[in-house]
């Protein structure tokens, strides 16, 4: 269940069927909550930037949403949300945060005004702080973590200070038991070997036969097993993807270090650009993240981790893009001419009416050629031309024209109509009979005669009468058998 909330905390809406459902924590990182709904004229409304999703009892800011109508008519919102935390990045200590003291009070101090509390915290030791102009304060509970050495713990709008998140609960992740899939990241860019592994597994605990087994959570230590792959190591689970819906197929980062005590974005707000200020045409802030700006306004882009923007301005500051890459959605739009010696990839669409798949495969409403066209088999329903030339012609029907006179070959034979489209000749072959011949018919289509060979025998038939002239003479060869016939006029 995923209950809206106002600002005031105060319920709007509970959204009981949901889908794409899915919480990711890191150790001192991102907390992120994504879900999607289908639209609802009662509910959907209060889907807004502003507003709150509580979801496990914790809370979650919506950031941004996008409705997408797809080819039934159906309205689908994709929403995207933070932990309330997220509302730290927006309380700043213009002047910088340059201080010595215990944790605890070097919290509520960066605390103070923010509508956020300090909880547990459980290093005592001074430590100093010293970040400089443009800080905000979330940034100052990094900068605090790294200093201690412990993990934040974010709870609705209480910040904890914990020496180490999670434990050892002897959990293994073992193939063919709950790990489902895994890749091994080694990475030595540093100058320091650091691993870290990606798995896929399935939480047993959430099963009947399992319950308060297998259980683990953010932090804990546990042991990885794979022996195809001769894995078997004890590490910390530093980032967890869960659905909060159904905790079943869930995936981890296990790893031997904490990538992002300090994210890149705290990282580039406190030592180079403060937020929202520009800097020789460069701004970084929480909303659009990186932009950089032509002097006249003729051109911007924007980058962040959600898309990536080049926009054409018109001098005054309105921008319309003219390449947006959208990877969550894996969307990506060009204006204009684009250039490239080659292009690779599975498959083209353009409108409704041309696509390429990744077979090779083209549909098209129509074309132009001013070439040559090579192909094994052409498969359709008309071809119109001047001239067709080819060493073979093979089909169903080849006829002169569709209706009127007209001569027609098909599996059958030979046929030719008149004007009237009426059979009048047609040539063809009865191989269970051993016959092959012509059939003659009259204008009004009924049957006139035949001349067909059979075994030895060649025979002219006619239905009516048969009439033969000569303006020559008519000369017989070989016998001339009248026994069968009536002579007259001899």
């Amino acid at each position: 269940m995923i209950t809206i909330l106002n600002s005031y905390l105060q319920p709007l809406a509970i959204f009981e069927d949901y889908l794409n459902d899915e919480i990711t924590e890191q150790l001192n990182g991102a907390y992120t909550l994504r879900f999607s709904v289908v639209l609802d004229e009662d509910k959907s409304q209060y889907i807004q930037v502003g507003n709150i999703a509580e979801a496990e009892g914790q809370y979650f800011n919506i950031v941004k949403h996008r409705r997408t109508r797809s080819e039934s008519n159906e309205v689908a919102i994709a929403v995207e949300c933070e932990q309330v935390s997220y509302d730290l990045l927006f309380h700043l200590f213009e002047g910088g945060f340059i201080h010595t003291n215990t944790p605890w009070v070097l919290l509520n101090m960066a605390l103070e005004g923010t509508g956020f509390m300090v909880g547990a915290v459980q290093h005592h030791q001074y430590v100093s702080i010293e970040l400089k102009e443009g800080v905000n304060v979330r940034g100052v509970l990094m900068e605090i973590a790294a200093q201690t050495g412990c993990e934040l713990y974010f709870d609705k709008y209480t910040v904890s200070l914990l020496s180490r998140r999670g434990q050892d609960r002897g959990v293994q992740f073992r193939l063919g038991k709950n790990l489902k899939g895994i890749v091994k990241d080694v990475n030595g860019q540093s100058g320091e070997v650091l691993t870290s592994y990606e798995i896929d597994v399935v939480e047993l605990n959430t099963l009947p036969e399992f319950e308060g087994l297998e259980y683990f959570e953010l932090g804990d230590t546990v042991d990885i097993i794979d022996e195809e792959l001769g894995i078997n190591e004890q590490q910390r689970i530093i980032e967890y993807s869960y659905s909060p819906k159904r905790r079943i197929n869930s995936k981890v980062t296990i790893a031997n270090y904490i990538e992002g005590i300090q994210d890149t974005i705290y990282l580039i707000q406190t030592t180079t650009v403060g937020k929202d200020k520009w800097m020789y045409g460069v701004k970084i802030g929480p909303d659009e993240g990186i932009v950089i700006e032509r002097y006249d306004k003729m051109a911007k882009s924007i980058f962040n981790a959600d898309e990536f923007r080049m926009q054409k301005g018109n001098g005054s500051g309105s921008y319309t893009d003219s390449l947006y890459f959208d990877p969550i959605n894996q969307e990506y739009e060009f204006t204009g001419v684009v250039r490239a010696g080659q292009f690779i990839g599975g498959e083209i669409q353009i409108g409704s009416n041309f696509s390429v798949d990744e077979t090779g495969h083209m549909k098209a409403v129509g074309a132009e050629f001013s070439g040559d066209i090579t192909a094994s088999t052409i498969t359709g329903g008309t071809i119109t031309g001047t001239d067709i030339y080819g060493a073979t012609i093979t089909g169903s029907t080849l006829r002169t024209s569709s209706s009127g006179a007209r001569i027609e070959a098909d599996i059958f034979g030979l046929s030719a109509y008149d004007q009237s489209g009426t059979l009048r000749v047609a040539l063809g072959m009865n191989s269970g009979a051993g016959m092959s011949g012509h059939v003659y018919y009259g204008p009004d289509g009924s049957y006139e005669g035949q001349v067909y060979s059979i075994s030895d025998e060649l025979h002219i038939i006619a239905d009516n009468t048969l009439f033969l002239r000569a303006f020559g003479q008519t000369k017989f060869q070989g016998v001339v058998d009248f026994s069968d016939a009536t002579v007259i006029g001899l």
